[in-house]
């Protein structure tokens, strides 16, 4: 709520047809006596309720939308069995739609986009102190827009998914601007770890620039993580402050820079100790991404 969401509490029971559009690879448990006929199956993701109340909200001409729901959806077919076939998995959904900040006379009315659903969700992964352990990865979904779509993964597992409507399925539901949707089993982000004091060192840091090339595919994340691996605790932070594709570089390679921060708890470090921590990580870069220094 303190990122300005409103907590939306949904049906279990949802439309079929609707169902389908989200999770297309799935067969929902069907209910022998439901309610109507757009109530017939149990949900296998929270997004058709919240995309309905957001078509709700956008009937009674809200022009800024910013929902979450937490709830149980049903998986069919799971290996871990559970009643009728199914398991019951906690999860935690939300989307947002339209301005970007509240009608204001001194600030324009910008647009949401992926990238503030994204630092939404990064504030939930501070807040249970492990952010570290939270990865995002490119990814195809049905429901999500190719390009703007990514897998949420904690300690090496997927739990969860966040992007844009995919255009077409935004066209068929009638919704005129882009939606931005994310859904995370709950139960990854509620293990918290309590914050620990680490002293204040006296001794200065230095920072390290370095631009290297690779391959188009290759993304930002697998460079930090591989940076971090051959480094020790001196390495206090690893910012990636610009990213080149264009005149000078391969059509199919792309330019990124790397601001590499050092600094020890109790002694100043030698030249000798940062440079060799910089060529462990220009070293392992070349071994593991084929990295150019450019």
């Amino acid at each position: 709520m303190a990122r300005d969401y409103q907590e939306a509490i949904c049906y279990s029971f949802v439309d079929p047809e609707l169902q389908q559009l989200f999770s297309p690879e799935l067969s929902p448990a069907a209910l022998q006596n439901p309610i109507s006929a757009d109530m017939a199956v149990m949900r296998t993701s929270l997004w058709p309720g919240l995309v309905q109340a957001l078509k709700h909200n956008i009937n009674r001409q809200q022009s800024r939308v910013r929902l979450f729901e937490t709830g149980l959806r049903f998986m069919p077919n799971s290996e871990q069995g559970g009643v009728a076939g199914l398991q019951q998995q906690p999860v935690l959904a939300g989307l947002i739609y339209g301005s970007r900040d509240h009608e204001s006379w001194s600030s324009n009315t910008d647009k949401v986009d992926f990238y503030d659903i994204k630092g939404d969700i990064e504030s939930l992964f501070t807040m249970s102190g492990q952010a570290a352990k939270f990865t995002m990865t490119a990814v195809d979904h049905p429901a999500l827009h190719p390009g703007q779509a990514a897998s949420i993964s904690y300690k090496g597992h997927v739990i969860g998914m966040v992007g844009a409507m995919h255009p077409q399925l935004q066209k068929k539901l009638d919704i005129s601007q882009p939606v931005y949707l994310f859904e995370i089993m709950q139960d990854a982000i509620m293990e918290v770890s309590l914050p620990s004091f680490t002293p204040l060192s006296r001794f200065p840091e230095v920072r390290r620039d370095l631009a290297v090339i690779v391959d188009q595919e290759v993304t930002v994340a697998d460079l930090q993580t591989k940076a971090l691996e051959v480094t020790d605790e001196t390495l206090i932070k690893l910012k990636v402050f610009d990213v080149y594709i264009g005149k000078g570089i391969d059509s199919h390679r792309k330019s990124v820079a790397l601001g590499l921060t050092f600094q020890h708890l109790s002694r100043t470090l030698t030249d000798c100790e940062i440079n060799t921590s910089v060529d462990k990580v220009v070293d392992a870069l070349k071994v593991t991404f084929n990295a150019e220094l450019r």
